[in-house]
């Protein structure tokens, strides 16, 4: 196999990558500005925590002597006692457990991200037995990021994986506990890859390290689909040692099947997570066969069932956006959402050197938040591939994973994060487990003190991780973060819902005034990118008089040069003070407002509450359209009289966000004005 004789030149090489990229705080270096704020901090606190957990690795190295090295035995046959069956449920078990305990803390169970509303409203449709929902004559009213309305289609822009496997837990009334078993079925088939690959000892360790990311953790206790991707990659990763090592043909037709099985899963949720798995598997069985020629049979049956999947998500693609090839988010966002270099959806220019600013940040990220330890998460990767002497074909699976996954995301306009770089999620295993072997490699060279010392330090980072609650890396404060953050959305509107016995009802939910332009703007056909660009460079006063003289207009064509003709602001801008900066809009300088801006500005200081959180508890009529007991919609002000003839004999409601935790007046008001409308 010529990639192994290679084999120490490509770890090499990595290892200058790793370090070239996110070693060297390069993303920074071509922003020209801090594009990681935090990264001066953290060199810091590396420099100096860092430098004192080793210091006490090496000084309770020297004192323990050979009672340290029985500690090590007893340690190491604590973790081997259990079976590969009864460890493999308890990692499982432990990490369904650990991100049920995040997913509380840090989300009150709810969706936290505008990824995860979409998804859930996806879901929804999909337990009322549709793929999408009518479009409504009035979009402004209902639209949400991440929601695709085109073609007399309203759903989200998401492939079809990642709202199943939400709906599969919205018919059990457990949403919530999808990704979280997800999360134990990846940590269970990393294990079983592991031992395997590596053997059992290598493979608990590095299954314990996994366990203990918090990177990992936090992800699998949200709603993302990255989760499900992952789970989906580990169960064909978890099946390719098997097929490898089949001695019949039984054996490595029923690997073949689970790694079909988990790449088409993958294709279902992450398509270009697909790709980067599939090339990599794509090319080990490749190399495999031509030794192995008996098992050219199993790959035939590993296509038939990956095709499963595919042809769903092809099906799903062909009803929503017209084409089984078109995804929904190609439709929302037009051709430049796709990979390559040029202009990116919101008009700026993604180039190859964007592309390599966003793998430097990735690996800079990832240096903090894949452990949250006291030394950068990426140094055992770059010490391993700096020793290791031998690599196995497994060692070029993962780092083959991890590297081609970094390059196709360097590709891709977007800088994805949630508790990590979210993009590199699918690469995670592949780091931990190269990470796990670096004791054992430098333990290798060094004897006595020096080498108790190296099987210290990781353990003792663990525990400054998870017990030190301050500090730049820290996953108590990590947690926090998700804690304190975003509480308008750790509320169950469900249960708000049902305690409030609303009759047939018309209810609106006041969202700030940027939300209200920006959803009016895609209203008149610009894309999310177009409206986006309009708003951050735009005074918000003049888009809503341009708004008022161009709706009632039905001539589309030059629309958008229109409104941005009539929007040039007169002044330099500045933001709208006391506002959320997700929320803020801009105000041209010295410019009057008019009554009507006033009004909007003032509208928002009463309180405002997300939109996108209600789509999912919509109704859907028999002919699709939304309907049902209660329709939500984003409060319009003048505007709701729209919905009168739509929505007829309903009572209208406006919802109360509440003003701090623990608010228990009324969630459902009546709606002042509602008589005016009937």
């Amino acid at each position: 196999m010529n990639v192994l004789r290679l084999g120490p030149t490509i770890c090499r090489v990595a290892a200058v990558v790793f370090v070239g990229l996110g070693g060297i705080p390069l993303a920074n270096l071509l922003a020209g500005a801090p594009y990681i704020p935090w990264w001066s901090a953290a060199v810091q606190e590396w420099l100096t925590v860092g430098t004192a957990i080793l210091l006490v690795a090496c000084l309770l190295a020297l004192l323990g002597g050979e009672r340290l090295d029985r500690w090590g035995v007893r340690a190491r046959a604590l973790v081997l006692a259990p079976s590969p069956g009864a460890f493999a449920w308890l990692v499982a078990g432990a990490a369904v457990v650990l991100t049920l305990l995040f997913a509380q803390y840090c989300f009150a169970r709810e969706p936290f991200s505008q990824d995860e509303m979409a998804q859930r409203f996806h879901a929804h449709l999909l337990l009322h037995g549709r793929l999408f929902a009518r479009s409504e004559p009035h979009p402004e009213f209902f639209s949400a990021t991440g929601v695709l309305d085109s073609g007399g289609r309203f759903t989200s822009q998401y492939p079809i994986g990642g709202p199943a496997l939400l709906a599969a837990g919205m018919a059990l009334h457990a949403v919530w506990l999808v990704n979280p078993v997800l999360t134990g079925v990846t940590v269970r088939n990393v294990y079983r890859f592991a031992a395997a690959a590596y053997g059992e000892a290598l493979a608990r360790g590095a299954t314990l390290l996994l366990l203990l990311s918090p990177f990992v953790l936090i992800m699998g206790a949200s709603e993302m689909n990255h989760v499900g991707a992952l789970a989906f990659a580990t169960l064909a990763l978890a099946a390719l040692p098997a097929w490898a090592t089949a001695q019949t043909a039984q054996t490595a037709r029923r690997a073949a099947v689970w790694i079909g099985v988990g790449v088409g899963g993958v294709a279902m949720i992450r398509p270009l997570d697909a790709v980067v798995l599939s090339v990599v598997i794509g090319a080990f069985q490749l190399t495999v066969v031509r030794r192995q020629r008996q098992l050219w049979s199993s790959v035939g049956v590993q296509l038939a069932a990956g095709v499963i999947p595919i042809a769903a998500l092809l099906f799903a693609n062909a009803r929503t956006t017209g084409h089984p090839f078109l995804f929904a988010y190609d439709v929302l966002y037009g051709p430049n959402e796709r990979l390559g270099f040029h202009l990116d959806p919101f008009g700026q220019p993604h180039t190859p050197v964007h592309g390599l600013l966003l793998a430097s940040a990735n690996l800079m990220r990832l240096d903090r938040y894949l452990f949250e330890w006291p030394l950068p998460g990426l140094l055992p990767v770059v010490v391993t591939l700096g020793l290791v002497e031998s690599p196995t074909r497994w060692d070029v699976v993962l780092l083959g994973t991890f590297g081609l996954l970094l390059v196709a995301y360097a590709l891709y306009w977007f800088d994805g994060f949630f508790a990590g770089p979210r993009f590199m999620y699918s690469g995670v295993p592949s780091l931990v487990l190269l990470a796990a072997q670096a004791p054992v490699l430098a333990a290798r060279r060094l004897r006595g003190a020096g080498r108790r010392a190296v099987w210290l330090i990781m353990p003792l980072c663990v525990v400054w991780a998870w017990s030190v609650p301050t500090g730049t890396s820290s996953v108590q404060l990590r947690a926090y973060f998700y804690h304190a953050g975003r509480t308008k959305l750790k509320i169950s509107l469900a249960q708000q819902l049902r305690s409030a016995h609303l009759p047939r009802a018309l209810v609106f939910v006041h969202e700030g005034w940027r939300a209200r332009l920006d959803a009016r703007l895609k209203a008149l056909g610009l894309t999310p990118g177009e409206s986006e660009h309009l708003l951050r460079s735009s005074d918000a006063c003049q888009v809503q008089e341009a708004l008022m003289r161009e709706e009632p207009l039905g001539d589309t064509a030059g629309r958008v040069q229109r409104l941005w003709a009539a929007t040039r602001p007169p002044a330099p801008l500045h933001a709208v003070s006391g506002v959320a900066a997700e929320e803020s809009v801009l105000l041209a300088e010295g410019r009057a407002l008019t009554p009507a801006c006033v009004q909007e500005i003032a509208a928002d200081t009463v309180g405002n509450a997300p939109f996108p959180p209600f789509l999912e508890l919509e109704g859907l009529d028999a002919t699709g359209a939304l309907g049902g007991a209660i329709v939500f919609a984003r409060d319009m002000g003048d505007r709701n009289a729209l919905l009168a003839d739509r929505f007829p004999d309903r009572i209208w409601y406006r919802y109360r966000s509440p003003r701090y935790m623990g608010d228990t007046a009324a969630a459902f008001v009546p709606y002042q004005s509602s008589s005016q409308a009937h």
